[in-house]
């Protein structure tokens, strides 16, 4: 189902997301990811399993409380720079790219209904480490860079692609620009440190503002992931840029990225109130459709944001 220009998200439809699940993969599934490369266990028959456990899980969470799913998230770092420190060449990396997108298409053809739409994504990834910023590339250069995997996720057949944990607003720009070249709708996803601002200093409002002047408002709408309710909220200030969000993918728990990567073992938190806290969101932004996870969260959380969230929404037409 391509549906590129009809993004029911768009259209008022509740939707939920998955991502981050390479945590539940290390400290639930004992996988040693390399490079947090999760793409490379499609070839793994235990890790194809796990990862098809993962995301049933999922969906059918969200289908149980009649949202639709955008399937992604399997992409992140399968980008040239990533796919060479784990030695694919080009034509390998396209090559489980599109396998990739295959995997989430089959989840769509199975669940697929009127009730609960499901999109098939591709995830991209920072061509650097999203949590440990080096050099950044130049809207130029990202724009050069990441057109390559876009490009594959068009010939597979992708409904969108999503920029994900993205800090630099060059690379967000130049990824953008990548998109809107290719005929693909794009979602930017910023990664918004605790006490609301990018990496780079700037505001939320900032980021979303110049990157839209920046790209003549190429981004379908922009998100925010990685990142727990409680980190994020001061990033979520008043005005008419608000408008732009479109979605949240937040952290199962309040810490810091980087040691939760360190910590040896899964933070999930508590689903129920992760719910309850994303329910709150949905009371303050109406026209937010989007509702998903990130690091530490899996159908447990999925289910409670849907739950709540649906809840909140069905109050609020009553």
């Amino acid at each position: 189902m391509t549906v590129r220009n009809e993004l029911p998200q768009l259209a008022g439809r509740n939707m939920t997301c998955g991502g981050g699940f390479e945590t539940w993969l290390q400290y639930v599934d004992g996988f040693k990811l390399r490079h947090f490369c999760g793409f490379e266990l499609i070839d793994n028959p235990r890790g194809l399993q796990c990862l098809t456990d993962y995301h049933r899980k999922l969906v059918e969470a969200a289908v149980e409380n009649g949202f639709g799913v955008i399937n992604e998230g399997l992409h992140y770092r399968a980008s040239r720079d990533w796919g060479e420190l784990i030695g694919f060449s080009r034509e390998g990396l396209e090559e489980i790219n599109i396998r990739g997108i295959e995997f989430y298409k089959d989840f769509a053809r199975e669940y697929a209904s009127d009730d609960t739409p499901m999109l098939v994504g591709g995830v991209i990834g920072p061509r650097g480490d999203a949590y440990n910023v080096g050099r950044t590339p130049d809207a130029a250069e990202a724009e050069d860079y990441h057109s390559e995997q876009i490009q594959t996720f068009k010939k597979a057949g992708a409904d969108l692609v999503t920029a994900a944990t993205f800090s630099s607003l060059e690379e967000a720009t130049g990824l953008a620009r990548a998109a809107k070249a290719a005929g693909m709708p794009v979602v930017i996803s910023f990664f918004v440190a605790k006490g609301g601002k990018l990496k780079g200093g700037e505001t939320l409002e900032e980021a979303i503002r110049q990157v839209d002047a920046a790209t003549d408002n190429a981004p379908a709408y922009y998100m925010i992931n990685c990142t727990h309710p409680t980190e994020f909220a001061p990033a979520l200030t008043g005005g008419d840029w608000t408008r732009r969000l479109g979605g949240f993918m937040p952290n199962a728990v309040a810490m810091e990225t980087l040691d939760l990567c360190k910590l040896g073992h899964l933070e999930d938190g508590d689903p129920v109130e992760l719910g309850g806290q994303m329910a709150e969101l949905a009371r303050r932004f109406d026209h937010i459709n989007v509702w998903g996870g990130c690091c530490g969260t899996d159908g447990r959380h999925i289910g409670e944001i849907t739950r709540q969230v649906g809840d909140v929404r069905r109050s609020m037409t009553a």
